[in-house]
């Protein structure tokens, strides 16, 4: 009989402890992933808000810029429209599945005409 209410008590907080995780389980949220690139600019697509930059490690690679994506050359503030391909850049953003989305730019050398 003792062995049995042992049983029973073993049983009855196994039984809590399932209950409880599954009370404080959360939806799994995809997480966004920082990146960081330097590279060339090779595309711009103003009406899309899109950059397209080669850096040493792909052949080109097209990220979103919005609204709130703050883009900058010394100590200037430009918009994409102000971008010119062949210019380099340092920009960091957030991959979120398979969109890349520009946070930062920073124009670090454009050449001159």
């Amino acid at each position: 009989m003792r062995r049995f209410r042992v049983l029973t008590v073993f049983v009855g907080l196994m039984a809590g402890l399932v209950w409880a995780s599954a009370v404080n389980a959360q939806a799994r949220v995809e997480e966004r992933v920082g990146f960081a690139v330097t590279g060339e600019i090779t595309a711009i697509d103003v009406s899309a808000k899109k950059l397209t930059v080669k850096s040493t490690n792909d052949e080109g690679v097209t990220y979103m810029v919005g609204d709130g994506t703050t883009i900058m050359s010394g100590s200037s503030k430009l918009t994409l429209g102000d971008l010119k391909k062949g210019w380099a850049v340092v920009m960091n953003g957030q991959t979120q599945g398979d969109a890349k989305m520009a946070t930062y730019v920073k124009v670090v050398k454009n050449p001159s005409p």
